[in-house]
């Protein structure tokens, strides 16, 4: 799940860096962590926070650009956006049972 939010938000900023909000030539290294409480959601990214001073903008502010420009995804319900400026994910129950019914599948061999 991680390398699929990773991947929603590298075509975020893929689109953001074409609207030039962000410097094209920044390569970020997008981390997703698990939260500690399940109140802000399943997942969460620091990447407004690491983008907003070479963007030169608000870390708030960048991120609710990168929320606006998440392709959608079924596999998560919302976004919010916390603090100075995490992303907060809230992934859907059908992608949680999804997740579980591959590692069910995989048995020993899954990780």
């Amino acid at each position: 799940m991680k390398e699929q939010i990773a991947q929603l938000l590298e075509t975020a900023l893929q689109t953001l860096k074409a609207q030039g909000v962000v410097p094209s030539d920044i390569t970020p290294n997008i981390q997703i962590e698990n939260t500690r409480d399940k109140a802000h959601g399943d997942f969460a990214t620091n990447l407004a926070l690491m983008l907003a001073k070479p963007a030169k903008t608000n870390p708030r502010a960048l991120a609710q650009q990168l929320c606006d420009a998440l392709p959608v995804s079924s596999s998560i319900d919302k976004t919010e956006i916390a603090g100075p400026g995490f992303i907060n994910f809230f992934v859907n129950d059908a992608a949680i049972y999804s997740v579980i019914g591959d590692v069910l599948a995989a048995g020993e061999t899954f990780g």
